[in-house]
């Protein structure tokens, strides 16, 4: 299904030199070095369903050919520059992943925090479903199996790495910029988007998004994990068993593989993850395309609720 965008790909105008056209299929092609993150399905369903403008933005965003600034210089020779901070033949990635004039403004964390919402929407319902299973006990459940599965099947499927049932797990998410970490496991400066911990067991899970440009998820990944290594041995000092969860969700909305681990082990599987990752990878998209929207406000309010 991975090939729906591929059937999609813009070509540009007739209009263009021969030479302009070369530039533009080698940025097309560019999708292809992104390591780290997982294919974007859209079944034909979600693809009506999207708004034309959504849509155009979707496709022309993965193979950078949306009017920004470089793009126009190489098309049509003209100069022009980021209208917030004045960059000269601003690229694409400027605009939605390195202006310091709209980090300054707090549009990059707008949408971070966008995306963390939704993310944190799936890590609360795993959290709920360990406690509703917990609260059965030993009560006798039913399993379906589907067609063709045998009854060894179930005793055969991967159990939750994380989030066992029977543990109370708490859990608090820093959108905004308010967690204050749990005092119980260690004294930090550090704010992780996402705890979990359950003091029974003393055990605590840490998780840190980023929202990077594609290309750079594998850097993010690693910058992250160096940067609460520190936390992670605290935590263990103290008698906690810790484990860290960088995790990135691509500026275009194509999710990395660290987040689709993070769910898999939470216990997210079938249409339950891909309904997940598939929200996430919606609300990135659809922050970055609000941001492309604003690209010339140069003021910045709440953005977009």
């Amino acid at each position: 299904m991975a090939s729906d965008l591929e059937v999609l790909i813009l070509i540009p105008a007739a209009s263009h030199s021969a030479a302009n056209r070369s530039m533009v299929q080698a940025q097309q092609g560019r999708w292809t070095t992104w390591e780290g993150v997982t294919g974007r399905e859209i079944n034909w369903a979600d693809f009506w369903k999207l708004p034309e403008a959504r849509l155009s933005f979707l496709i022309r965003a993965t193979y950078d050919t949306l009017p920004s600034p470089r793009n126009l210089h190489q098309w049509l020779g003209t100069e022009q520059a980021c209208d917030l901070c004045g960059t000269i033949n601003a690229s694409f990635q400027h605009t939605l992943a390195g202006c310091k004039a709209a980090l300054t403004q707090g549009r990059f964390r707008w949408r971070h925090d966008q995306v963390l919402r939704k993310l944190a929407e799936a890590v609360e319902g795993r959290r709920l479903e360990a406690r509703q299973e917990s609260a059965m006990g030993n009560q006798q459940r039913i399993h379906f199996l589907k067609k063709g599965e045998s009854a060894d099947t179930i005793s055969r499927r991967p159990a939750p790495k994380l989030l066992s049932p029977g543990v109370e797990w708490r859990m608090e998410v820093d959108v905004g910029r308010q967690l204050h970490f749990p005092g119980e496991i260690c004294s930090t400066t550090l704010q992780p988007d996402i705890v979990l911990w359950a003091a029974e067991e003393k055990s605590v899970l840490l998780v840190e998004l980023t929202v990077p440009w594609e290309e750079g998820v594998e850097a993010a990944h690693e910058r992250k994990r160096a940067k609460y290594a520190d936390l992670v041995a605290e935590c263990r000092e103290g008698g906690w068993s810790a484990r860290l969860y960088p995790v990135e969700v691509g500026a275009r909305g194509f999710v990395g593989g660290s987040t689709t681990c993070l769910l898999k082990d939470l216990g997210l599987r079938g249409r339950a993850l891909s309904k997940a990752t598939r929200e996430i990878a919606e609300e990135a998209e659809e922050a970055s395309f609000w941001l492309w929207l604003r690209r010339r406000d140069k003021t910045w309010g709440a953005g977009k609720s």
